[in-house]
């Protein structure tokens, strides 16, 4: 598939870019990012004309759209997708990284889906998003790395 392949490339540039070497992980790819717009209402969000003076800038909305989307549930496919991903991964300790985030020492589910959220909500992300959105272009979506982290380091 072309677009795991886009997907794996992009991974390997973030853990590059975070100066991390290559361990134990799963990536959660580009349609995994699609999943959880639709699953959130956020496609949605992305799309609807800003209501009143319709003057709203991107950054205002993204921070608008983060903040109403902070709390959107990850489940069904994708939420399954993350638990056996963490379980191939079988370490106590992961790190969740992706484009301007890095987390560390996220030793339960919760704390990675939060982590995996919050990458998806990215302020700089969003304002892409809605930009593009705005102009009537495809909304870009990208990777999620979570890795294994090794603490006795």
């Amino acid at each position: 598939m072309h677009e795991a392949r886009d997907d794996s490339v992009r991974a390997l540039n973030l853990l590059v870019d975070a100066g991390l070497s290559l361990a134990e992980g799963a990536i959660l790819g580009e349609e995994a990012h699609r999943e959880f717009m639709e699953q959130s209402g956020l496609w949605k969000d992305l799309r609807v004309p800003t209501p009143g003076s319709g003057d709203e800038d991107a950054g205002s909305k993204a921070l608008r759209i983060r903040l109403s989307h902070r709390s959107s549930p990850i489940k069904g496919e994708l939420s399954q997708e993350i638990f056996d991903g963490l379980i191939e991964i079988g370490a106590p300790w992961v790190i969740v990284i992706s484009k301007g985030l890095i987390r560390r020492g996220l030793g339960s589910i919760p704390e990675v889906k939060d982590a995996i959220r919050e990458a998806w909500l990215s302020p700089e992300g969003l304002r892409r998003q809605l930009e593009a959105a705005f102009r009537g272009e495809e909304v870009s979506t990208w990777p999620v790395v979570i890795l294994a982290e090794n603490v006795a380091g």
